[in-house]
């Protein structure tokens, strides 16, 4: 069966089998697991060789010792919820050097104090950060191509990060100001050398640049990238699918399920460089490119930016595409879907021109449905969507999501990318049911729990 002959309720049973697992079945597994319940932690960790530590540093240190030791290994290193603040109160990690061509490397997050149980986005696990940041939130450690980290497969499952702390913002419109902001991304990949990254049921929130690029060095022909089930809120351009081009390109780059919620421009006008969440690359980086499932949702300057003359093979697969046009003066539902380059300029698509982008092997299944999201610009709390009929239409959709008196008014973008806290009581979830297979899932990224 063709993925694109899937509705997204279906493509969603499918996702839940298909989550990925590397490593050889019979590797060992070495689990350490940090924070929660002591008792629980050293029992869970105990079961899996591992040891308990109170902080991520101390993990991650006895992971990479783990990896250079064991030769085939699955190395997991579980976090409990709540927040945690780099090494050593600092508000970034570095992780130590990772070195094990047949280990996997796993950091999961969102498990419960117990460790009986899993939710990311109920109980998450958050990497905070603070004023005066001067490097990426979570940063693999070498900096030159001769001191490479090399693992079979590298997974980031179920972390948050929040770089709010680390910027700076207008005291009196909330709006972010780039001067002392920190602009360095949340994650930065190195020269890390593998053959799958996957970053799955994650959650990156209120950058000042970008949350990360895929560069990694593809080990093989047959490297394949993989970011799922992630929250994408509040950031400037979020991501930009690309690799290092060091003798290998990835075979294929998934973006499944994924919630990109308003989301902002590099600057506030349509010409700037950057003005689409999701930043595609040139053929040089990967062969192909798959997007299926997710949401765009109120990037105001985009959905995806794909300006190379040489793009990889695209498949778009049952998206929803909302509101991605203001900064471009186009409220229609499915305008600016993506941005392409044509005679050296930027040219805004909407929804229906997609399938005649050159580099489009095909789009299926693709929507613009508002799904009457729980969020607001214009106020400092969420504000309650349920109240919010779906035949109301986008127009109402941007006027409660700018704080704006629903019964109708001129819509202007008064403030640009306030700050946006994430409230696991009242996440980022669709109330409107027609669009509720697209975006995140609660249930792909839940273990143990009811």
């Amino acid at each position: 069966m063709r993925l694109s002959s899937l509705t997204p309720a279906a493509t969603l049973s499918l996702f839940v089998l298909t989550l990925p697992s590397f490593g050889a079945a019979l590797a060992e597994e070495i689990v350490f697991t940090v924070g929660g319940d002591k008792a629980a932690g050293k029992a869970a960790a105990q079961s899996g060789r591992g040891k308990w530590v109170s902080q991520p540093s101390k993990a991650f240190r006895l992971a990479a010792a783990a990896i250079q030791d064991g030769g085939d290994v699955d190395v997991i290193v579980r976090i409990a919820e709540g927040e945690y603040g780099g090494d050593l109160g600092s508000g970034a990690y570095t992780l130590p050097s990772l070195r094990g061509s047949e280990a996997t490397f796993t950091i999961e997050g969102g498990w419960s104090a117990s460790f009986e149980s899993r939710e990311p986005f109920r109980t998450p696990t958050t990497f905070v950060t603070n004023r005066g940041r001067s490097q990426p939130m979570l940063k693999f450690r070498p900096s030159t191509p001769a001191d490479q980290d090399e693992l079979e497969a590298m997974t980031l499952d179920g972390i948050f990060f929040d770089a709010g702390e680390s910027n700076n913002y207008d005291s009196e419109t909330n709006s972010l100001l780039k001067r002392g902001s920190c602009t360095h991304v949340q994650i930065h990949f190195g020269y890390l050398r593998t053959d799958a990254l996957v970053i799955q049921n994650c959650g990156f929130l209120n950058t000042a640049h970008r949350a990360f690029e895929t560069l990694i060095r593809c080990a093989s022909d047959e490297t394949e990238i993989r970011i799922e089930n992630n929250l994408f809120l509040n950031n400037l351009i979020p991501v930009k699918l690309d690799t290092a081009r060091y003798r290998h390109k990835a075979k294929r780059m998934v973006v499944r399920g994924n919630s990109f919620l308003m989301n902002w421009a590099l600057n506030p006008d349509p010409d700037t460089s950057n003005p689409g969440a999701l930043e595609l690359g040139s053929v040089d980086g990967t062969s192909e490119i798959l997007l299926e499932r997710n949401l765009f949702y109120a990037n105001f300057g985009g959905a995806i930016l794909a300006l190379p003359k040489r793009l990889p093979s695209l498949t778009l697969v049952d998206n929803n595409f909302v509101g991605n046009g203001l900064l471009h003066g186009d409220p229609a539902p499915d305008a600016v879907s993506m941005i392409v380059e044509v005679n050296h300029r930027k040219m805004p698509l909407p929804l229906d021109l997609l399938e005649e982008v050159m580099a489009v092997e095909e789009a299926v299944g693709n929507v613009s449905i508002a799904p009457g999201l729980p969020l607001a610009l214009g106020e400092v709390q969420t504000v309650d969507a349920s109240a919010i009929k779906p035949k109301e239409g986008w127009e109402n959709e941007v006027r409660r999501m700018l704080g704006q008196n629903l019964d109708g008014g001129t819509v202007a973008i008064s403030g640009f990318a306030p700050r946006k806290n994430y409230d696991p009581s009242r996440p980022p979830i669709p109330t409107n049911e027609s669009a509720r297979g697209y975006g995140i899932q609660f249930e792909v990224a839940t273990v143990g729990a009811q």
